[in-house]
This record gives C-alpha cells, structure tokens and sequence, in this order.
C-alpha cells in the first residue's frame, strides 16, 4: 500500500492569553515547543512536521527553535488559524493534515500514528484521538487531529465566522455527524479523566512537577506518563490521608472519605449508633482526644502525637498513677519485629491500652516510678460511616467492588486498598459504554459490611460475584485469594491478567480468615468475592504495625495494582453471558428451525456435531458462565458460541444478561 502522505501542522506562538510564553517554558531539559517536535518526530507515518506560527516578531524564538530542531515554518495570521492551516496546506500539499498542539508536550508519535493508520483502514473527512469536547477516551494531551485537505479547504472559503477560525475545531465541528469519529484508545492509555496539556501556570507547574519526581524524558511511552500521573496523585493522597485515626465510626473516617471526594463523587452513608443489623449493633463514635504515659518526672516516654497508633483503638478514658508491674497488661509489644508498634483493637470488650516498641516498654520498665498512663477518649452516640458509588451499566447485573476503612496509620492494610477502590471507581465512571452495573462500597471491617448487607439485602442476593480489594501497595510479588469458589471465572480472569502482563504471583485458595468476603460470601448471599494484593494481610512482618508505613507503601506500588484491577475491569466487561429464556427442560430444536439451521454435521476440524453445540451451549448458559467460559470447557473459539448464542437468542431461547 502506498503511505499516506500527511502533513503535521504544530499551532503555537507565543502570547498565549492563559500562560503568555508557555511553548519556550523549560519543562526538565527541554522547552514545551521542543518536547513536542521532539515526541512528533517519532512518528514513523509522518510525511513533513511543519511548525505553523504567526507573522508576529514575539514568535520569532518559535521559529528559530524549530529551524535549529530541522523543522520548516510557516508562519500567517495569529487570530485566523484556519487561514494558517488552509494556507499552510497550500504551501505543503497532503491528502491529509494533521493538527497538533504546541501545549501538549507529551504528545505522542505512536498514538499520531495510529490515527493515520485508522485513517487507512476506514477514511472520514475528520478524525481525531485527542478531547474535543471530551467525548474521546483518550487522555488529554496524547492525541492529535486528522482532517482532509479539502475539508480544510472547504470550510476556509465557507467558514465566515470569526470565533470558528480562530478555534479550528469549531470549524471542523461543523461537519455532519457521519463525517467525524473518534478514535478508541488501546484499554492501557484509555484513561480519559487524566489532563497532560498545558493550559495555565498551574498545570506547569504540575507538568514540572511530574516531570523532574518521575524523571519522565522525551521517550518515554504514553503508559509510562500515564503510571507517573497516576503515581503522583496516589502518593499525594496517602500523604494527605495516612496519619488519620481511623476506627469502626468517628470523624476521621469521614475525613477520609471527604479526602477522597475530588477524584470520584462518593455518597456518604450514615448508620445511626445502636441499629440492629442481623446479630451486631452499630457502635458508637470513638474520638481520641489525647494521650501519653509519663514518669514521674513528667517526661513523655510514649505519646499519641507521635503515632495514632500507640492506643489500643476504642480505649476507654483513663488516668491512672502506677508502678508499670501494676500497668504492664495495658502495655502491648510485637511479639518479634521489636522497634515496631503492633496495632491493636478492643472494639467489643470494655478496655484501655497502649502499643509501645520494644525499647520504650523497657524504657518504662527503667523509668522514674511511678508512671502516669493518661487516655482522654470519649464515646458519642452518633453514627457509622460508609461510602457508595453505583454505576449503572446496560445490564441490572452488578459486580461488587468493597474495600474496609477502618485502619489507622497504616498504608497497606487498608490505606491502599481505600485509594486504589476510590481510583478504580473513577476508572469505571469514565466508560461510556458499561456491559455491567457495579457497585462499590467502602466500609468499617466485618461490622461494615454486615451493616450494609442488612441494609441492602435484596439487592445484594442478586450479585454474583465481586473484588475484595486490600493490601495493594506493597514492594513484593502478587497474591491471589480465590473466592469460595475456586471454578468461579472471577478467578480465572484474574489470574489471566497477572499472566498476560508477567507478573510474578502466589494464588492462594479460599480461607475463612482475612477480610470481608466471608460476610459476603455467607450462606445468605454466596457472593464470590476474589482479592488481588500486593504483599498481602499476614504476609509481611510489617502487617499490623506502625512500620507499615509510607517507606513500606508508595504511590508508584499501589498504582501498579491498580493498572492491573482496570484490566480486571476490562476482561469483566468483554464477558458475554446468556440464561435460558425458559430454563425448565430441553426446548423442542425442530419447533424452533434449528434442525434445518445446523443439520448433523460437524463443524470444521471439530469433533462436536453442530446439534451438539447447541445442545451443549442450552445446557450450559445459567446467567453466570460466559461464552468465552464455555468454549473454554468446550475446547472451542468464542466466536463459535457468540454465533450460536446470538442465533438462540433470535429464537428467543437464550436472553443476554
């Protein structure tokens, strides 16, 4: 095939009404305008970049930086850009021009590419990977556009008004609706709710930010860019969110809900103090005001400031004046890691107590006696908080995603896990097109969950399956905790992700210990909840300590979890699932035609008879397996039984769930 021959037009100049002089701004070690020619030039489809400036002297710089970079200007009207364009395509003729922003430095070759590549296959007089509008589910900043050279043409004889050709896209926006398309993201860069281009000081200085953190240069890959962004936004909120206090109910899990409300809307849920859900009552409110223990030279050994977790969470009020022989069993020490914190909880049982490392429980064993323990705490009838996100699909099916919060100061367990839920909601949210409904939940451990089940009970008898997600951020490998049902496909899809992306992992089976998925998978709802973590509960000797911290955990960590959990995503929504329209018995195959459709015989290099297949495929669909569980068990292609299944469903004995 002949190549295409394409034009790359560059729009920049200099005084930008937002950012005046952003193209020659120093981004690491290049300029905004070089990052881009830069990244331009990779493209392996280009025919000529030119750079298309005004005839303005401040754009001069532009054009010397581009002639020194070996590319050709053209330089025309500042406030007329279609004019530029359709001038500049005169000067380079193209049977097709492709528009690029000189705010974009992280503009990518590969993905101009690919848009001259779908042009090939399927030509359309306007196509484009970059956000006109946001309706491309592409990032803001990767793409670019494609037009026609007549069209550009056209519409610079026919176009009068001013804002139009200023604004190009306006212009091009014109079109009929058959003449525009844009194009699909690959599933690893369809992140559409990230911004990369370079509007005002504040996105340069996030840009700078990004670029100098994540050492990021003019080759690095759009997948690459897109972990450091989601890296540098995961980092930021475990900053913000680590040192909080969270329990079964207070403020700072509400705090931590409210922490996370700029990356997805979460509806907060308030359960009042004392309500009954099946055999629990919802606890009251625990807020810890201060606490210490001291000699009695009144020197602080052991202090709250320096860690939420030195008090045994839901300890009562205390000031007690003693010996540490008479106070050593509210003294809690690991039992191995010594200069850890060990975290413990006394949610059910009247108490108080202080966690201390090894060395300040012999610091208070040596200190001037005696010692005074003071806990100011208090208990107040209020509520439990929870939060929800329900994104509605094109099926009632939903798939349940949960994630526990109650955990204080610690990042893996379950910092991470809150984090990487409330980006993966957001991830979700941005589809245009969802197969599945889901329903996502963030709740206080074991009573949490008990609670919202109560609460929700008819609806969650309906879910099927979901993903119990906890202890994503650590440096180690990948586990796997199966569901109850080890055949369940939640598994299998799964695994198939950590495979196909080389990941070293551990899958472990289901146990009765760990977290909420024996709530939900109990005998009144058999939901099969699978975990994918990194480092996982009991694993690591940080668990359950102060040392789980944020040397253990980093955003770069948990965004890797979390670029698997969307791929997760993606598998669930390709799935393709039929029930039987009417599941008692065999239908009559002769009633319905498909004696005559498939005859006996066996289909191609296959030892299945096509009667079989069918016989087969309404004997399988029960509204959980998809087709491509069933050619699986078949030792077929999916698209066999996506034929059949289709073919059923016209016949109204199979319905899509």
């Amino acid at each position: 095939m002949t190549q295409l021959n394409s034009l790359c037009l560059i729009q920049a100049r200099m005084e930008s009404t937002r950012l005046p002089g952003k193209a020659l701004a120093k981004l690491g070690d290049h300029s905004v305008l070089e990052w881009v020619i830069r990244r331009v030039r990779s493209s392996k489809q280009l025919t000529k970049v030119v750079l298309a400036t005004t005839t303005k002297s401040s754009d001069d710089s532009l054009c010397e930086l581009a002639t020194s970079l070996g590319i050709e200007i053209f330089r025309g009207s500042e406030n007329d850009v279609l004019g530029r364009f359709a001038d500049a395509a005169e000067q380079f003729p193209a049977d097709v021009v492709i528009r690029v922003c000189a705010d974009n430095p992280f503009i990518s070759g590969s993905e101009i590419d690919e848009l001259i590549s779908e042009y090939a296959r399927s030509p359309i007089k306007y196509l484009f990977n970059h956000q006109p509008d946001g309706i491309c589910d592409y990032p803001d900043g990767f793409g670019a556009e494609l037009f026609q050279s007549e069209v550009l043409r056209d519409l610079n004889e026919s176009v009068k008004d001013d804002a139009m050709r200023e604004h190009l896209t306006l212009a091009l926006k014109t079109l009929a609706p058959s003449d525009i398309r844009g194009l699909v993201a690959r599933k690893e860069i369809a992140f559409p709710y990230l911004k990369f281009d370079l509007d005002t000081q504040e996105d340069f200085d996030h840009l700078s930010e990004l670029t100098e953190k994540f050492m990021i240069n003019v080759d690095f890959s759009p997948e690459q860019i897109i972990g450091a962004q989601l890296s540098n936004l995961i980092q930021d909120k475990l900053d913000l969110l680590f040192g909080l206090n969270r329990s079964l109910a207070g403020s700072e899990n509400r705090k931590t809900i409210l922490g996370l409300q700029d990356i997805t809307p979460i509806d907060v849920l308030e359960i009042p103090s004392g309500t009954k859900v099946y055999d629990w009552t919802v606890p009251k409110e625990w807020e810890l005001i201060d606490a210490f223990i001291e000699d009695s030279k009144q020197n602080r050994i052991v202090d709250l400031k320096n860690s939420p977790i030195h008090v045994v969470s839901y300890s009562q009020s205390c000031d007690v004046t003693a010996d540490y022989s008479e106070i050593q069993t509210h003294i809690h020490t690991h039992e191995t890691v010594a200069e850890a914190i060990p975290y413990r909880t006394s949610y059910y049982k009247p108490d108080w107590g202080f966690c201390v490392t090894h060395a300040q429980a012999e610091q208070l064993k040596s200190a001037a006696q005696p010692l005074r323990a003071v806990i100011n705490s208090k208990f107040v009838i209020g509520s439990m908080t929870c939060g929800e996100v329900v994104i509605e699909g094109e099926s009632a099916k939903e798939i349940l995603i949960s994630s526990y919060i109650c955990h204080p100061a610690m990042a893996n367990d379950s910092l991470s896990g809150v984090l990487l839920t409330t980006l993966l909601a957001r991830h979700i949210a941005s589809k245009k097109q969802l197969r599945w409904s889901y329903r996502i939940v963030l709740v206080p451990e074991t009573v949490g969950a008990i609670a919202y089940l109560n609460l929700n009970q008819e609806k969650m008898k309906l879910i099927d399956f979901g993903l119990q997600i906890t202890t994503v951020g650590g440096p180690g490998n990948f586990q796997i905790k199966k569901s109850f049902d080890a055949l369940h496909p939640i598994n299998l899809i799964i695994e198939k992700v950590l495979r196909q992306n080389k990941k070293v992992f551990t899958a472990n089976d289901f146990d009765i210990h760990g977290s909420d998925e024996r709530q939900y998978s109990s005998p009144g709802f058999r939901i099969n909840m699978a975990t994918l973590a990194k480092d996982m509960y009991y694993t690591y000797p940080q668990y359950h300590t102060s040392l789980d911290n944020l040397d253990f955990v980093t955003g770069s960590q948990i965004a890797e979890t979390l670029l698997l959990y969307t791929q997760i995503i993606d598998e669930i929504e390709s799935r393709r699932v039929y029930e039987r329209s009417d599941p008692h018995g065999e239908p009559m195959l002769s009633q319905h035609g498909l004696y005559e459709i498939f005859g006996g015989a066996l289909l191609p290099n296959l030892k299945i008879a096509n009667l079989d297949l069918v016989l087969w495929i309404l004997f399988l669909t029960d509204g959980v397996k998809s087709t491509s569980d069933i050619a699986s068990q078949l030792k077929l292609e999916p698209d066999q039984v996506l034929e059949v299944c289709e073919l059923l469903t016209s016949k109204n004995l199979l319905k899509a769930v």
